[in-house]
This record gives structure tokens, C-alpha cells and sequence, in this order.
């Protein structure tokens, strides 16, 4: 009884420390999103760079504080005039233990994913994802089922997006408390200098009482590219007088192709709660 009261009380601070609960939807599912915080930044890269490359399977391995880390396999194709994306990501948040009882307990969230994109009109596009996130906490488990809808319209070297993101439903509860999904919404930009090998991206999401903003920027090289990005989000990760840490919220990020493969390493600093470090390999199917 001491233990699942342990337990229960565990997922109870969680959920109200953060305002809302599954907060797996939240994390990044490969390189790309880390350094940008966009997982569509790749498709409006090859929007912009007039690069139509589908059929490709893309596996990523992310490491987060506190030994919490996520592995996402996506396999991205096209179908007549549809251009489809089909994932799994696994969020593993470790090993609890009580330091009285010796009672550990592990933490994990499985996150299926679908999207499907298509031309609306002219240069105005369309995207809809689909998720379903089963939690487990010890024996308390979860699931939902959660929409992303994107609209956005490409003009030459210029992509502005916006996004609804995270709206659903919780299908399953941990306990009789009511849970909040982390609903979001923003916009996006993507632009191309002319003459120059730069992606500038800038985004915006914004939450019930907070906002992130991401900046980023992608040098484009022969066969490789370098990434540099700053995400407030990291701000609001200080317990104290933290402010002289000039690079917390900062990314760097190398990427290069080896014949039809594509690795990505990307790194970003949290401050004093640490870095995230991941790896994406993705590989040209046709």
C-alpha cells in the first residue's frame, strides 16, 4: 500500500508541477527537431531547395538528463499525390527507486505516429498528423490520441507555416485525476537568401501561460551542412541566478551524406540540467 501511495503521489506532482501531463509528446523525435525544435523542418528544406526525395527510413537515438532517452524509427514515402510519414518513438524516463524502501519502478511512453501532407492550392499546402501515446508509470498506465494540423504556404525562397498541435483526447486515465494534453499552437518561417548557402528558420509556440522561441540557422555545404540554434525554452529551465551561462539554449549541429545515407549529430545545452546529445541516420530508399 506505502508504495503505490508512493507511486500515485509521484504521477500527481508530476502532472501538477507542469500544468499538464504527457509530456512525451513534447519531445523531439530525431536531430532536426533538437536544433529547431520543427519536426517538418526537413520537409520545407526540400520544398525550398526544390528537392523532392521520398521513400526514405530514418532511425534516431536521443539522450536527455537525468539518463532519459528516446529512439524513433520514421519510414517517409509518397503515395499518388499524397506524401505520407509513418513513425514509433520510444521514450525511456528511467528507473525511479525509493532511497527508503528500495522500491525502484521504470517509466516509459510509446508514441505512434501517421502524418499525411498534400498541395491544397497553388503554392498553399496542407498536413494533418495523427497520434496515439500509451503511457506507463510502474502499473499505472495511460493512453491518448492527438491531432497536428499544418497549413503552410511556400513563395520562392520563403515558407510561413502555422500549427495546431497536441488537440485530442485522453482515451485511458492513470487515476480518476483529470490529466491535461499539452495543447499548443504557433507559426513557422523558413527562408533562403538569395545568392547565400543559408536556411534561417524561426519558431514560435505557445502554450497555456508560457511561449518558446526558436532560432535557428543551417550552412549548406557540398555534401554536409552545419546547424547552430538557440531555444528559449532553456531559460525557463534556471532554479536560480543562472543568467551568466551565456550558451544555455544554444545548438550545434553537424550533418553529412555518405553515398544514400544521411547522419545527423546534433548537441544542445540545457545548463545546469545538462545537454541533449542525439544522432540521426536516415537512408534513400529509392
Amino acid at each position: 500500500y506505502f508504495n503505490m501511495k508512493r507511486i500515485f503521489l509521484f504521477i500527481l506532482i508530476s502532472i501538477c508541477c507542469t500544468n499538464t501531463s504527457y509530456q512525451g509528446l513534447l519531445f523531439p523525435i530525431n536531430t532536426f527537431e533538437v536544433l529547431t525544435n520543427n519536426s517538418d523542418y526537413h520537409i520545407f528544406k526540400n520544398m525550398i531547395l526544390s528537392k523532392s526525395k521520398y521513400n526514405s527510413f530514418s532511425s534516431s537515438y536521443i539522450s536527455f538528463p537525468n539518463d532519459i532517452s528516446s529512439n524513433t524509427l520514421i519510414y517517409d514515402y509518397k503515395i499518388t499525390n499524397l506524401r505520407m510519414k509513418s513513425g514509433i518513438q520510444i521514450i525511456n524516463f528511467g528507473n525511479i527507486e525509493d532511497s527508503e524502501t528500495g522500491y525502484s519502478f521504470s517509466s516509459q511512453d510509446y508514441i505512434f505516429s501517421h502524418q499525411f501532407s498534400k498541395k491544397i492550392y497553388h503554392q498553399l499546402y496542407s498536413s494533418v498528423e495523427i497520434n496515439y501515446l500509451y503511457s506507463k508509470i510502474d502499473n499505472f498506465k495511460s493512453s491518448i490520441l492527438t491531432t497536428k494540423i499544418n497549413v503552410f504556404y511556400k513563395l520562392n525562397r520563403f515558407i510561413f507555416n502555422i500549427f495546431l498541435d497536441n488537440y485530442g483526447k485522453v482515451i485511458n486515465s492513470y487515476t480518476i485525476y483529470k490529466e491535461k494534453i499539452p495543447e499548443l499552437y504557433g507559426y513557422s518561417l523558413l527562408v533562403k537568401p538569395k545568392n547565400i548557402n543559408l536556411l534561417f528558420s524561426l519558431k514560435q509556440e505557445f502554450y497555456v501561460n508560457t511561449s518558446n522561441l526558436n532560432i535557428s540557422a543551417e550552412l549548406l555545404l557540398k555534401r554536409s551542412s552545419i546547424f547552430i540554434g538557440f531555444s528559449s525554452i532553456a531559460q525557463d529551465l534556471y532554479f536560480g541566478d543562472f543568467y551568466e551561462d551565456f550558451f544555455t539554449g544554444t545548438g550545434f549541429g553537424l550533418k553529412t551524406q555518405y553515398k544514400k545515407f544521411n547522419i545527423s549529430l546534433g548537441y544542445q545545452n540545457l545548463g545546469p540540467l545538462g545537454s541533449i546529445s542525439s544522432l540521426t541516420v536516415n537512408k534513400l530508399i529509392n
